[in-house]
C-alpha cells in the first residue's frame, strides 16, 4: 500500500481558534467534567486500598485495580463498531449517567460483602462504560473541527483535560484524606465515590445541554441508530466483527504508518502499566506519603502534560509526529532509569513535572496520526483497536510489575527501585526497537515511494 506522507498542515487556527467552536467547545467541557470523574475514581481506589489491604501485599492489590479498570478496553474493537454507528452524543450521556449510579453504590457493595474484590467488579463495569464513552468522543472529534486543525483540538482536548487530572488528583487525594469526613460517620474513600458520583451527574446534565443546543447539527451529520433500534445494531455489529477486525488489522498491517504508531502504542502501554503500579504502590506503602502524596505526584505529572500540550499545540504543527513519540518515549524511560537511582518521593516530584511535558507530545501526536490516516468510516474501529491494544499492554505490564515487586524482596533490599529501572530499561529498548523500524521505512520509502 502507497504510504501516506507526513506533512504539516497548511494552515491551522490554533488552539484558540478551535475553542471559538461552539460545538467543540462544548465537547470540551462534558469532556473535562467527565475526566474529573475518572481521576476521582482513581483516588477513592487507592484510598480503598490503603484502608484495606496490608503493606505487603499493595502491589498486588494496585495490580488488580489496573486489571478491572483496563480489562474492558478488551471489548473496545466491538465498542468502536457500535459507536460508529449511534448517536455519539447519546452515548456519552448514557455512559457517565450509568457511572454516575455505579460509583455511588460502591461504598454499598464493599460494606455489604466486606471484601474488596467485589468492588473491582464494579470497577469493570465503570471502566466499560469509559471505553464506549472515549469511543464516542474520538470518533466525533474530526466532524466537529478541519482536518487540518485536529492537532491543536487534540492538544486543546489534552491540555484542558490535563486541567481536569490535576483538578481529580490533587484534590482527590486531598478530600479522601480530609478529617472531617469520619465526623458524619464515612471514610474517606466513601466519600470520594460520592463526590465521584456527583461529577459525573453534572457531566450528564452538561452533555445534555450540548444535545439540546447542537440538535439541528446532528441531524446534518446524518443518520443516527435509533434508541429502539439498538437490540439489532448490537446484532449486526456482532454478526460482523470478525470481519471488521480483519479489516482493521489488514489496514494496519499494510499501512506503514499505522504499524508504527501501533508498535509505539505497546510501548506506551509498557511505560504507563509500570509506572501506574510501581510508583503508585510505593507511594501508598514504602514512601508512605498515602493517598494525598498519589494525588499530588499525579497532579504534578498532569501539570507537566498541560505544559507539554500546550507547546505542542502552538509551536508543534511543522514538528515530525513520529519522531515526537520516540523522543518522548526514550525521556521517559530514562527518567524511570534516573528515578530508580534516587528512590524517594521528593525525587518524583520534579521527574512527574517533566515526564509529563514529554509525554502530552507522545499522546496528541499518537492521536494526530490515528486521525490523519483512519479512513473516516473506520476511525472508531482503528481508535478503539488502538484502546485494546493499548489496555493489553498495559493491564500485562501491570500484573508483571506487582509480581516482580512481590517477589523481589527475596532477592534485593529495594524492589521497587529494581523494578523501576527494569522496566525503564524495557521501555527505553522498546521505543529503539519502534524507532529502528521506523528508519528501515524511512530507506525504503526513499527508495520506492510507492513500496
Amino acid at each position: 500500500m502507497p504510504e501516506t506522507t507526513v506533512s504539516a498542515p497548511k494552515s491551522s487556527i490554533g488552539i484558540a481558534g478551535v475553542l471559538k467552536r461552539p460545538e467543540f467547545t462544548l465537547l470540551v467541557i462534558g469532556q473535562t467534567v467527565s475526566q474529573l470523574g475518572d481521576r476521582l475514581h482513581n483516588m477513592a481506589l487507592f484510598a480503598l486500598v490503603e484502608a484495606a489491604a496490608a503493606t505487603e501485599t499493595t502491589a498486588l492489590e494496585v495490580s488488580k485495580i489496573g486489571v478491572a479498570t483496563l480489562i474492558p478496553t478488551a471489548f473496545a474493537p466491538i465498542v468502536g463498531a457500535l459507536v460508529d454507528g449511534w448517536n455519539k452524543r447519546m452515548t456519552m450521556i448514557g455512559c457517565d449517567l450509568f457511572r454516575a449510579i455505579a460509583v455511588a453504590l460502591i461504598p454499598w457493595v464493599y460494606l455489604t460483602f466486606g471484601y474488596i474484590w467485589p468492588v473491582y467488579v464494579v470497577a469493570f463495569f465503570v471502566g466499560l462504560a469509559g471505553v464506549f464513552f472515549n469511543a464516542a468522543k474520538m470518533a466525533l472529534i474530526p466532524d466537529l473541527v478541519d482536518h487540518e486543525d485536529l492537532l491543536p483540538a487534540n492538544a486543546a482536548l489534552n491540555t484542558i483535560g490535563r486541567v481536569a487530572t490535576v483538578t481529580g488528583l490533587v484534590g482527590g487525594g486531598l478530600l479522601v484524606g480530609w478529617a472531617i469526613w469520619q465526623r458524619i460517620g464515612w471514610q474517606g474513600w466513601q466519600a470520594g465515590f460520592y463526590i465521584d458520583s456527583i461529577s459525573y451527574s453534572i457531566s450528564v446534565l452538561t452533555l445534555v445541554g450540548i444535545m439540546l443546543l447542537s440538535h439541528a447539527a446532528v441531524r446534518r451529520k446524518g443518520h443516527h441508530h435509533p434508541i429502539a433500534e439498538s437490540a439489532e445494531v448490537v446484532r449486526q455489529e456482532v454478526a460482523h466483527f470478525r470481519d471488521n477486525m480483519r479489516e482493521t488489522f489488514r489496514l494496519i498491517k499494510t499501512h506503514h504508518g499505522l504499524r508504527f504508531v501501533f508498535l509505539m502504542v505497546v510501548v506506551l502501554g509498557a511505560l504507563a502499566g509500570s509506572i501506574y503500579n510501581i510508583l503508585s504502590a510505593a507511594t501508598l506503602s514504602v514512601l508512605r506519603a498515602g493517598t494525598e502524596g498519589l494525588g499530588i505526584l499525579g497532579g504534578i505529572l498532569a501539570g507537566g502534560m498541560i505544559v507539554g500540550s500546550l507547546v505542542v499545540g502552538t509551536v508543534g504543527a511543522k514538528w515530525d509526529k513520529r519522531w515526537m513519540m520516540v523522543i518522548g518515549c526514550l525521556l521517559m524511560g530514562a527518567l524511570m532509569v534516573l528515578g530508580s537511582a534516587w528512590f524517594s518521593y521528593a525525587v518524583f516530584l520534579p521527574i512527574a513535572f517533566f515526564g509529563g511535558a514529554v509525554l502530552a507530545p507522545v499522546m496528541v501526536s499518537m492521536d494526530t496520526l490515528l486521525h490523519e490516516w483512519s479512513p473516516r468510516r473506520a476511525r472508531g474501529l482503528v481508535f478503539s483497536t488502538r484502546d485494546t491494544v493499548l489496555g493489553a499492554s498495559f493491564v500485562s505490564v501491570n500484573l508483571l510489575a506487582g509480581v516482580v515487586i512481590a517477589a523481589l524482596p527475596a532477592i534485593a533490599d529495594t524492589p521497587y527501585a529494581v523494578g523501576l529501572f527494569v522496566f525503564g530499561l524495557v521501555v527505553v529498548l522498546g521505543t529503539l526497537g519502534a524507532s529502528w523500524t521506523q528508519l528501515r521505512l524511512d530507506r525504503a520509502l526513499r527508495r520506492d515511494p510507492k513500496e
